[in-house]
């Protein structure tokens, strides 16, 4: 059977987009008033915030909603959950058709369909109207991977190996569609403070087919698996107010006593080692998350430079995010042909979801 491969890549960005400064101001704003930066009383905490968003190493983020007016009057989550249905729908639809530009297919050859959020929920959701609108066959498989978290898309990717495993002239089209913007909390919690700080909107996909047609990157294995110990340690609540993150400072501990053995055992299959592995897409949680990963792996920053650009120009965009990287490389170049790639992503659980390519 031909090898898993994929043939497709695309991007969206989101209407909205702002310099880290900015949103570290309009944070104080919203907290603080208008003359924030004339009131000594709130000084300590305007320097702690700054503080925080100048270590996210983040220099600017993309967002669907203008984050800067959209908190005046906190929406409910139902009024969060319109905006997700109205705002994600062209980005994914942008995003889908250009997928099947890229491998230049045509939309009734998609046999599979996969959505993964975490962001928000409807019915009929992203997958059935972009079916419908766009004209793919009406046998198409649809799957909605929802609530994973940051690790998301390796789920899809998991999903479509299974699929084109399974079904002979399979071509799977998948799409992470993650509206973070929607879910801030500005508030004088730790723990939305440093959301607020890191989080950021994106949309990716990827087409993949087994065939030996077309160019494009293998996708040669999956690994999984979880710290159910720690489970604790990372969470995303549904509430009235959106959904809530919780996330221990012990993640970064978690990974880094974990993620070797992981890849260890993604790799040992095919003969290759820490040493074969050319790219590195390790999911930017954050600093620490980097620092923790690149640690365990021994890989410096320099070898996980993908993940510290897109942090840097997207911050995190949840489930999105190593799909972003992935396509930044595709289009970069910077692949050759027989190199190995490693993406990896981690969320609650704790889980770390790795995938192997072959460039």
């Amino acid at each position: 059977m031909p090898t898993p491969r994929i043939i497709g890549s695309a991007a969206a960005t989101p209407a909205n987009s702002y310099p880290q400064e900015a949103l570290s101001a309009g944070l104080c704003r919203h907290l603080f008033g208008d003359d924030w930066a004339a009131r000594p009383e709130v000084a300590g905490r305007v320097q702690l915030i700054e503080r925080l968003f100048a270590a996210s190493r983040v220099e600017r983020r993309q967002m669907a909603v203008d984050v800067l007016s959209y908190y005046h009057k906190p929406p409910t989550t139902g009024e969060r959950m319109v905006d997700y249905e109205r705002l994600s729908y062209p980005l994914a639809r942008d995003v889908l058709v250009a997928c099947l530009g890229a491998a230049e297919r045509e939309v009734g050859a998609v046999t599979d369909l996969i959505v993964v959020s975490c962001t928000g929920y409807a019915a009929p959701g992203l997958d059935i109207l972009l079916a419908r609108d766009l004209g793919l066959r009406p046998d198409v498989r649809r799957l909605v991977i929802g609530h994973m978290g940051c690790f998301g898309a390796l789920v899809g990717l998991r999903s479509a190996l299974a699929a084109l495993r399974a079904h002979e002239g399979a071509a799977v089209a998948l799409l992470t569609v993650e509206l973070c913007s929607l879910h801030f909390a500005f508030n004088h919690d730790p723990g939305s403070l440093a959301a607020a700080a890191l989080f950021a909107d994106g949309v990716a996909g990827l087409l993949l087919t087994a065939c030996e047609d077309a160019d494009g990157p293998d996708l040669v294995d999956v690994y999984c698996a979880a710290d159910f110990n720690t489970a604790e340690q990372m969470s995303w609540k549904i509430t009235d107010t959106g959904f809530v993150m919780g996330l221990s400072r012990r993640v970064p501990v978690t990974l880094r006593r974990n993620v070797a053995g992981v890849v260890g055992r993604l790799l040992a299959p095919h003969g290759l080692a820490l040493s074969d592995i050319d790219h590195w897409l390790v999911h930017p949680g954050g600093p620490d998350i980097l620092g923790a990963v690149g640690g365990a792996l021994g890989l410096s920053e320099e070898r996980m430079a993908l993940s510290w650009e897109v942090l840097r120009d997207r911050g995190n965009c949840s489930s999105a995010t190593v799909l972003l990287m992935l396509d930044r490389l595709l289009r970069s170049g910077r692949a050759r042909r027989g190199e190995w790639g490693v993406m990896m992503a981690f969320g609650p659980g704790l889980t770390l979801e790795t995938c192997l390519l072959r460039f």
